[in-house]
């Protein structure tokens, strides 16, 4: 079995319980964050859809990035406005995080007392008299310098955790996904259908159709001729019959239906009166899958002060990875960078069971888990929904130091992109062509992949 690493120990990988992807026969859920870039070239590169078409096409990249680079460049960057107005602050508190506090130059010359004085440009330095013990609320006796380094690798650990790129946690205690199919595409062939059945009938009526609209077309040009007649024998001021056929509609309608309550006097309501319907001989097809959703729910519980830290840790994990960022970190910023993306992997820790020679039973965790056989993996999905719920009882409960021993997180997750039949069957990628890093439908059964969906 490897060492188990907790959360002091790595700065990549959060686990709660510590060291779950350590026990035999466990099942988790390994979780992983991209920054969105960083998520497309690592992740949907591999993809054999069109997120990973986009990903590998070196011409649609480099059409995106030029775009976003000008766009960024106006907007991020106030490029021809004095450049980023944040700059300056920004490389400061950088200098902060990684060369110890530094007020200014001037307060850091060598031989300046500020310059001379180390201890007191970091976190680490420890206040004089701060060794006289102390008396804690609950009794126990400590001394400040004990107390601020308790909190100095408090805030480490805490920002070690905030930076992980992975999650291993046991299995919620909801985990449900969805597939779904649209076939709403609806053709209605109506009449067309009779084609099908009697297409002598069809062309017949047709025919009748035809007979019946050229019968009006030449009534119509008739009646349009004479009303050209009527108009010049008056001098253009007698009106024409096309304008007393049209008031003469606009009176008969008033007269019969005053209150505008009849409806529409067409075929359909006329074979209603009879009770018909008009076979509309509609078909449904085909239109798209939808994107895969996913809910997660998990409970809690922390036992001791460490874990209750983890905790609120993990929350804080997919709180930030939720929301977008912006470049220059101005809350009034006009372009935001997207959300983190995630992966979602059920795992499972096998286990090598064998009998040595000695007749003794022997088991072996295997390297690496292996994806659950039971549940299917993700590619990239967004985190739309997450609920934290500090009442699962119904009542507020927290302990000494303010923690809360039990909470419920529930998450959302969309797919990012839809699945197809190869996502299941398999693909090979092409190698016998160096412009073309697509896939092909796969030759034969023995090239399913490894990872099901």
């Amino acid at each position: 079995m490897s060492e188990q690493k907790n959360l002091e120990e790595s700065q990549i990988t959060l686990s709660y319980p510590a060291g779950i992807d350590q026990v035999p026969y466990a099942s988790f859920m390994k979780i992983e964050k991209y920054e969105y870039q960083e998520g497309l070239a690592k992740v949907a590169a591999n993809q054999n859809d069109a997120l990973g078409s986009y990903q590998r096409s070196a011409v649609m990249k480099g059409m995106v990035n030029t775009a976003t680079n000008v766009m960024s460049g106006v907007y991020v960057n106030n490029a021809g406005l004095g450049g980023d107005a944040d700059a300056k602050a920004n490389r400061k508190l950088n200098d902060m995080k990684t060369k110890g506090y530094t007020m200014d130059r001037k307060w850091n010359r060598p031989g300046s007392w500020w310059g001379e004085n180390e201890k007191f440009r970091n976190d680490s330095y420890e206040v004089p008299g701060g060794d006289n013990e102390i008396a804690l609320p609950n009794g126990e006796t400590t001394t400040f310098n004990e107390l601020k380094n308790d909190k100095d690798e408090l805030r480490a650990r805490r920002r070690k955790g905030l930076q992980a790129s992975e999650l291993n946690i046991a299995l919620p205690e909801e985990f449900t996904y969805e597939y779904k199919a649209n076939w709403n595409n609806t053709f209605k062939m109506g009449t067309m259908a009779l084609m099908a059945d009697n297409a002598a009938k069809f062309a017949a009526l047709g025919l009748l159709g035809a007979g019946g609209g050229a019968l009006y077309t030449n009534t119509m040009g008739r009646l349009s001729k004479a009303s050209g007649v009527i108009g010049k024998a008056s001098g253009g001021i007698m009106p024409g019959p096309d304008e007393y056929a049209a008031n003469m509609a606009k009176g008969a309608q008033m007269a019969t239906n005053p209150f505008s309550t009849n409806s529409a006097l067409n075929p359909t309501n006329i074979a209603g009166l009879g009770g018909m319907v008009p076979n509309e001989n509609a078909i449904q097809m085909f239109q798209n899958i939808d994107f895969r959703k996913f809910s997660l729910s998990f409970t809690l519980a922390s036992r001791n002060p460490k874990e209750a830290e983890e905790i609120q840790t993990i929350i804080e994990w997919f709180k930030r990875g939720m929301h977008p960022a912006s470049k220059n970190a101005k809350g009034s910023a006009v372009m935001l960078t997207f959300p983190d993306i995630f992966v979602l992997k059920p795992m499972f820790v096998s286990v090598a069971d064998s009998v040595d020679n000695n007749g003794q039973r022997k088991l072996e965790i295997a390297d690496e888990p292996i994806q659950h056989p039971m549940m299917p993996r993700t590619k990239l999905v967004a985190l739309t929904s997450l609920k934290v719920n500090a009442t699962p009882l119904s009542a507020i409960n927290t302990l000494f130091d303010g923690s809360v021993p039990l909470v419920t997180l529930d998450l959302g997750f969309d797919e990012t992109t839809a699945l197809t039949r190869a996502d299941f069957e398999g693909a090979r990628k092409r190698m016998n062509q160096k412009g073309d890093k697509g896939f092909v439908k796969s030759s034969n059964m023995a090239n399913h992949p490894t990872i099901s969906y």
